[in-house]
């Protein structure tokens, strides 16, 4: 994975936390998602819609209640800073065949905003590094 995605990525904790609207938008979610950046899995834990820890060591058999997944080019043309028709949400990529989303559905839905602003959170690091 290239730096620059992975620092990108790094950047939703700060992004997100910082986002007073964000959190409070996600103030009934804790949940533990797994999300996989090409063959990079991370495990992203949100606590009253707090990124609380993202981290890179998966522990072995790391419950996770979503697990969302897409390769390094997805995941770019997700954080383009205006992506393409087809390119700019999870669902748009899930249905064109390019993300994975697997687990509680009911999550899913009940917190579908709030997860899909702060997976898109790194568009706004574009440049910043």
């Amino acid at each position: 994975m290239t730096e620059s995605l992975q620092q990108r990525f790094e950047s939703i904790a700060p992004r997100v936390n910082a986002d007073a609207r964000l959190v409070h938008r996600g103030r009934y979610l804790n949940a533990d998602l797994k999300v996989v950046l090409g063959e990079v899995p991370y495990l992203l834990s949100i606590r009253s819609g707090r990124v609380e820890s993202l981290s890179r060591q998966m522990p072995l058999f790391a419950p996770a209640t979503l697990t969302i997944r897409a390769a390094e080019a997805a995941w770019e043309a997700l954080w383009e800073p205006v992506p393409q028709a087809g390119w700019h949400d999870l669902f748009a990529l899930t249905k064109r065949g390019a993300m994975g989303i697997e687990g509680d559905s009911q999550l899913l839905f009940a917190h579908l905003q709030y997860l899909k602003d702060v997976l898109a959170a790194p568009r706004q690091a574009r440049g910043a590094h």
